[in-house]
């Protein structure tokens, strides 16, 4: 026996799910007029109805698509021509703007290379005062260490003079003080 459609849906299928689907079939080809076959016509009736309503849909939606793409040509062509007087005009303007803004470029490269230039002169001049006050400025800071170091050995040999007139000022004393000792003996003592 050849296998049907049913029995190649139901291929792969546990036994029991095959039975199921069997039983529901059978039911379906029994039933009253709610029934899914009675279902299945009225929808299949009604798919047909509406397949033969779209010939006629289809020619009305091209000739009404016509309409609108005619009337789409006539708002383009307005607006390219509007757009070419907007882009002539705009050109005109922008062709205007670019030459006053090349003119005013070419005034302020100019008046920035004089400056540039001046600039270049004034630093050289810097440079130089620099170098001159910087080499000034490295004999003074020499001289000032060397007079450092001078007044530094002054400040020693004057520390070293404080030094020995506080020693003989101190032994003068002691000495004053000793013989001042002895005329005070002698003279309690006579």
């Amino acid at each position: 026996m050849d296998d049907t459609s049913f029995d190649l849906l139901c291929k792969g299928l546990p036994p029991d799910e095959a039975r199921l689907f069997r039983k529901i079939l059978k039911e379906w080809c029994n039933g009253d007029e709610d029934s899914f076959p009675v279902q299945l016509a009225l929808l299949t009736r009604a798919q047909w109805r509406a397949a033969a309503l779209l010939p006629n849909a289809i020619q009305d939606s091209g000739k009404l698509i016509e309409k609108h793409l005619a009337e789409c040509r006539q708002h383009t062509a307005g607006i390219v021509t509007n757009l070419s007087t907007v882009a002539k005009d705009s050109a005109a303007k922008l062709k205007s703007i670019v030459e006053i803004h090349t003119d005013t470029v070419n005034k302020a490269s100019v008046s920035i290379r004089n400056q540039l230039w001046e600039t270049e002169e004034v630093a050289k001049r810097i440079r130089t005062t620099l170098e001159s006050n910087f080499s000034e400025w490295r004999k003074a800071r020499d001289d000032f260490a060397m007079e450092r170091l001078k007044l530094e050995k002054e400040r020693k040999d004057l520390a070293v003079r404080v030094q020995f007139r506080d020693n003989v000022y101190a032994g003068i004393i002691l000495f004053g003080a000793i013989a001042l000792g002895i005329l005070l003996e002698y003279y309690w003592k006579h």
